[in-house]
This record gives C-alpha cells, structure tokens and sequence, in this order.
C-alpha cells in the first residue's frame, strides 16, 4: 500500500496535514527538512563541475561519483515516499554510500579541499548524521555514526594533524556531523511529543462537543414533546379536548408516531444531524394534523450538516403539501443510506396529480427541488392522478 506521503507533499498543506495521524505528520516534516538539506550540497556540488579553475585532480571520477550520489538521492527518497520513513535498510544503504563518497571524492579532489564545495562529501556526511539521527529511537543507535568517522579518518589521513593533533583536529571537524545527528533526533522526539499532546487535545474537543450536540438534542426532544405529546395529553385532561373527536384521536396518533420515531432513533444509534431533522419534521407535521409513520435505519453519522439541513427540510416541506393537497391525513417517512447513497422518501395515498398537466408549485420546486440540488442532491418525483405522490429525495444526486 502507498503511503500517504506520496500521494501529496503533506508538509505543504496545513489543512491536509492536521487531519494525518501524528506520527505521521511529524515524519513528513522531517522527510522534506532532510530533503532540502540535500539538495543544498548536491546543487553547489554539480555547479561546481563547470567551475574555470582546476580543483580536481580527477575530474572524471568525481562527475561519475556526483552522478551515482543524485541517483542514490532520487532512489532514496521515492523509497521513502512509498514506506513513509526511513527504514533500516535504506539508513544503511545511505551510510556506506557516503563512506564510499568520502574515499573517493577526497582522493579526487587537490589537496586543502577538503572544506570546500568541491569536496562535497564532507556535506554527505552531515546528511548521513542528520539521517541517522532522524531514526534513532534509543541512545545505542547513535553508535551507527561511528563508522562513517572511520571512514573519514582514513580517507583524511594525509591533511590531519596540520594544524592540530591528528585525533583533536578529526573531532574539530566531525563536530557539525554529530551535533547534526543530535539536533534532528530533538527536533524530530519534540515534535512527535507536540503532536501527540496536540491529538489528545483534539480529540477531548471532539468528545466534549459530541456531548454538547447529544444535550442539545435532548433538550430540542423535551421541548417537541412538550408541544406536542404532553399538549395533548394536558388538553384532554383539563377537558379542552373531547378524545372521541376524529381531529383528536388522528393527533394523538400523530404524537404517538412521533414518540415511536424517537425510540427508533435511540435504538438505532447515535443520533445524527439528518435524523434529529426528520424527527423534528415528524413533530411539525403533527402540529398540521397529519398523522406520519417515520422509519429510519443505517444513517450516516458523517453526513455534511448543509446536507443533513437540506434533506430535513425538504423532507418538512414535502410533509406540508401533503397536509396541503393530498386530502389525506396519513403519511410515511422513510430514510435510509445504501452504497453511499442516502435516501428519504415521502410518501401519500392521496389525489395525487398528472405532472404533464400540472406545473409543481413554488414550494415543490424551491423549498424541496432547489435546497436538494444546492447541496449535490437530486428529487424525484412519482405520482399520478388518483395514485397518491412519492418524493424521493437523493444524495449524492444520480449523475444527468
């Protein structure tokens, strides 16, 4: 499997980096610091082939040597870009690569070039320490820079000990390569910890305003059912109501199914944002006096709130023109989510109408058909003179 790192530079994009795992951000991040440090040596160094003076004493050997060095670069980073990271094989790989450098562009170089662009080994080295460093985890790990201070040893036999004693004048210059390796292991266990501390917190947010949308909700609960259910029930027993009535006993049924469509709804799940609207539009309906048998199972709960919004509410207008135009007080709703598709449907036994002789109404055509299509989703609409009306509502919308 591909990692995400080679999907796209994450390092670049904030955005997409805040929702990647911690680990993984933190090791994108390094990745491109380890990168750019790179080319800034491998660039001067390949200026440095066309330079007017004769710096090498091997010109050739060191272009061929250059050139297996930019290969290695590109194979170790597409390497990378498909693990993720550094792996052991590859921090091996790169360390006696840069052994072999440091041998053999030293000895093509003119003597004192050491410290110069053209001997661009000297910098391999420092990227090899920053590697190194990157990926050790324990303090054992950090004796893997021993060899390539061996090998730069031998390789600089003939210019150490000039200035100062051989062993001093060798720790002087291998002292940016270790402090290299020690700074990005910090950087690198600073920002894993960070980013770990900054997970937790995020994900404590994310838990607290789960409770909070759970309370609003059941506080928008008790207060539909203090309108609605308990109404009712407060009416017929101070006797403002006669329960034998037709208009009474198709509203206590209106509020029953309301009650039954929120027992569904906890026992079905986590409420969601689509699910709450159409209880809420279950509610309304019962106000117009419609009676609607609500029935919902396998909804999302990562449903984009616009879309959620949109759905309910056109599912709430829907549920209006049939207290408006069907001539029937019964409906049914139902919702549900199959192959990624959520679906509600709206549904009568009333008149009905023939779409080719009827123009819909503005309601039909803004409050349902216009959010629907606002939000990427589609609504179809099946009926017929006699037949009662069917509204589905679709989304994602199926493709023109």
């Amino acid at each position: 499997m591909k990692a995400p790192f080679a999907a796209s530079p994450g390092w670049r994009d904030p955005l997409l980096l805040a929702f990647r795992p911690s680990g993984e951000r933190v090791r994108s991040f390094v990745v491109a610091l380890l990168m750019l440090q790179r080319l800034s040596y491998l660039l001067p160094a390949c200026a440095s082939l066309f330079a007017g003076d004769v710096v090498f004493a091997d010109r050739g050997r060191n272009a061929v040597l250059l050139a297996l060095a930019l290969l290695w670069n590109v194979t170790l980073f597409r390497w990378v870009a498909r693990r993720g990271w550094f792996v052991t094989s590859a921090v091996a790989i790169d360390t006696l690569a840069t052994c072999v450098f440091m041998v053999g562009v030293t000895d093509a170089c003119l003597p004192r070039s050491e410290a110069c662009v053209t001997n661009w080994s000297t910098h391999a080295l420092l990227a090899t320490g920053a590697m190194i460093g990157a990926v050790s985890v324990r303090a054992i790990q950090f004796s893997a820079l021993l060899v390539p201070i061996a090998v730069y040893a031998y390789a600089h036999a003939g210019d150490l000990g000039q200035r100062l004693p051989p062993a001093l004048e060798l720790a002087v210059r291998v002292n940016s390569y270790v402090w290299f390796a020690i700074i990005v292991f910090f950087i690198r266990s600073y920002l894993a910890a960070q980013a770990r501390r900054l997970d937790a917190l995020a994900e404590q947010r994310l838990v607290a305003e789960a409770e909070r949308v759970v309370e609003q909700t059941r506080l928008a609960h008790y207060r539909q059912l203090h309108d609605t259910v308990l109404a009712t029930l407060v009416a017929i027993a101070r006797g403002g109501l006669d329960h034998h009535t037709v208009e009474v006993r198709r509203r206590c049924a209106a509020d029953a199914a309301y009650v039954r469509a929120l027992i569904r709804q906890d026992a079905a799940g986590p409420a969601t944002g689509l699910s709450n609207g159409l209880a809420r539009a279950v509610a309304g309906a019962a106000g117009l006096g419609l009676c609607v048998r609500y029935a919902a199972e396998s909804l999302p709960d990562d449903l984009p709130a616009d879309v959620g919004v949109a759905m309910a509410e056109a599912s709430t207008e829907a549920l209006n023109n049939v207290a408006r135009h069907s001539g029937e007080r019964d409906a049914w709703l139902t919702a549900f989510a199959d192959g990624g598709v959520v679906t509600v449907r709206v549904v009568d036994r009333g008149r009905g109408f023939e779409p080719a002789r009827t123009e819909p109404g503005h309601g039909l055509r803004s409050s349902v058909v216009g959010r629907m299509r606002e939000v990427g989703g589609s609504v179809e609409i099946i009926t017929a003179a006699g037949e009662g009306v069917c509204v589905e509502l679709r989304w994602p919308g199926r493709p023109p």
